[in-house]
């Protein structure tokens, strides 16, 4: 599984993903990104044959239910980060650890495929 990195996560985090061997991305520095509508994120993550990694359970949730139901465009998994999740620079480190844990129980582009895990 490849994950993209929702907006409020840092790219050091995809950095250290990265370090590690997997093919991570984040939506943070990416040219013109902070512009970028939620559904225009999961476009790119679909398009990418991305996971995306998000804590906006508020707006992503919907958005992965209208992409599983029958028609729906699909995606290639979403990994939700609960509310309560520190998101602070010295957290970065239990994110990544996190975040490897989810990539190595679902290694494959397409093993979450249209479904969710959570850190």
């Amino acid at each position: 599984m490849k994950p993209l990195l929702d907006e409020m996560l840092a790219p050091a985090i995809a950095r250290e993903l990265g370090a590690r061997g997997h093919d991570a991305e984040a939506v943070a520095g990416r040219p013109g990104s902070e512009v970028l509508s939620d559904p225009e994120i999961l476009a790119i993550a679909r398009s990418e044959h991305r996971a995306l990694v998000t804590d906006n359970l508020r707006d992503f949730r919907p958005l992965h239910a209208e992409a599983i139901t029958p028609g729906g465009a699909g995606h290639y998994g979403m990994i939700f980060i609960p509310g309560g999740y520190r998101r602070t620079r010295a957290d970065s480190g239990k994110i990544v650890t996190a975040l490897e844990a989810v990539l190595t129980t679902h290694p494959g582009e397409a093993d979450l495929a249209d479904g969710e895990a959570w850190l």
